[in-house]
């Protein structure tokens, strides 16, 4: 007797066997991957911030593994910082005051004001500034985590003796 051959269409949840794909019946084409609560995955590809190891035969098949970043890391943005945000921020700018002193300086990504790139506090003591705190955002403007760097400013009357910088 002849092998039977089947189509997508009838297999049924469950009866789908390893023997069955080995025979060579069902193509990655058969797989339902429009019927609601029956559609599988065919393929896994992957785009910008997101990578993948995988098992199969072809790219993104057998088992995968996906990797997500959500915005830039510490080691990977640290070097965009130094080439490009000290050197070229396209950016809108806006100063924060208190008094005569100021407090703050942001950088945000459009005049909206939704996105932050930067913001610098700065704390005084006196007339004084006794602590400047710098916070670095990614592109989505989620504060970095290990992208903040504190400055304690220590002064022998009005000279600066040394400054201590902390990056956290």
């Amino acid at each position: 007797m002849p092998r039977t051959g089947i189509t997508g269409d009838q297999v049924q949840d469950g009866t789908l066997t390893g023997e069955d794909i080995e025979d060579g019946g069902i193509y990655r084409q058969d797989l339902n991957i429009t019927s609601t609560g029956k559609a599988v995955v065919r393929k896994v590809t992957t785009s910008t911030g997101l990578s993948y190891t995988y098992t199969g035969v072809d790219a993104g098949t057998g088992d995968v593994i996906l990797t997500v970043s959500t915005g830039y890391v510490a080691v990977v943005h640290r070097p965009l910082d130094q080439l490009v945000h000290n050197i070229a921020e396209t950016a809108y700018y806006e100063i924060t005051r208190s008094g005569t002193q100021i407090s703050k300086e942001t950088w945000w990504t459009t005049a909206g004001k939704t996105i932050k790139i930067r913001e610098i506090d700065y704390t005084y003591s006196g007339a004084f500034v006794s602590q400047i705190v710098t916070k670095q955002y990614d592109i989505l403007g989620n504060l970095i985590i290990g992208e903040t760097l504190t400055e304690i400013i220590t002064r022998t009357g009005v000279n600066i003796g040394h400054v201590t910088a902390v990056l956290s």
